[in-house]
């Protein structure tokens, strides 16, 4: 565990201040989701939650049949990184955080194809593709991660976006 130098009491409601240094370099966000666990020697650990790594078994299983119907890779994440691929190679990816521009095409809560027209990153800086599609995992107003379907020499057509879109909100009812 990392010491931060920071003491914070508790409020007469229970209730401490996470310093703003550890929330930015932690991606803590108003309303982020935190798991509160008790160590064996008295510690208090506090761990981001994430329903989409509840049930990352059956995400890799859905992965896989896209891959199988559309020949993309596929990539499923949370809002920070890749919990499963399919096609790609899984060694590279798996647990990759997720830049910026993925962050915020999740966060739009739209499925949709992106080109570099309509989207100033690459994938993930590396992956050189014309186009991709994310597809957020929402639930109630709620957005978990997504599926992201991509192709280094195919394009990926609105057909395939609409199976990722349908995949996605099966896996929004799963973690709801």
């Amino acid at each position: 565990m990392k010491a931060t130098g920071v003491v914070r009491r508790i409020d007469e409601l229970g209730r401490i201040v996470i310093p703003k240094e550890i929330r930015r370099t932690l991606k803590i966000k108003n309303g982020t989701p935190l798991e509160i666990y008790s160590g064996d020697n008295g510690e208090l650990l506090l761990k981001k939650y994430s329903p989409i790594l509840e049930i990352s078994d059956f995400a890799s299983e859905v992965a896989e049949s896209i891959f199988k119907a559309t020949e993309l890779s596929v990539f499923v994440t949370n809002m920070e990184k890749i919990i499963s691929c399919n096609g790609a190679n899984k060694n590279i990816y798996i647990n990759r955080q997720l830049d910026s521009g993925i962050e915020r095409a999740i966060n739009c809560r739209t499925s949709k194809i992106y080109d570099k027209a309509n989207l100033n990153t690459s994938l993930f800086g590396e992956i050189f593709v014309s186009n991709f599609a994310v597809c957020p995992i929402t639930n109630a107003g709620d957005v978990f991660g997504a599926i992201i379907l991509f192709d280094e020499n195919k394009e990926v057509t609105l057909d395939n976006l609409k199976l990722g879109q349908a995949f996605a909100e099966f896996l929004g009812k799963q973690v709801g």
